[in-house]
């Protein structure tokens, strides 16, 4: 008997193969013998395992500034900066 990870990773190797495939999923299991029920399955296994780790609250930061530019800066060091003043709703929906 196999064991989780070598099952996964046949898996993983099926959707692999399917993505360079160019068929769309029902093509692909048609031509595979696998029932697409299960294939969907195994596909959304590893989108979750391929995304990466969102975490959905960040800690903001406000601090006072004499200057009318805004910068935003990202936990994996990626900045924004407006050079002129921008609306919170405009914010709002940059972020949401």
């Amino acid at each position: 008997m196999q064991n989780k990870e070598a099952i996964r990773q046949q898996q993983f190797t099926m959707i692999e193969s399917w993505e360079q495939s160019g068929l769309n999923q029902k093509q692909y299991c048609l031509q595979n013998n696998i029932p697409y029920h299960v294939f969907h399955y195994w596909y959304k296994r590893y989108r979750e395992h391929q995304a990466p780790a969102v975490q959905p609250f960040v800690p903001l930061t406000v601090q006072p500034s004499f200057s009318s530019n805004i910068e935003i800066q990202y936990t994996d060091g990626k900045r924004l900066i407006f050079h002129h003043p921008v609306s919170s709703d405009y914010l709002k929906a940059l972020l949401g």
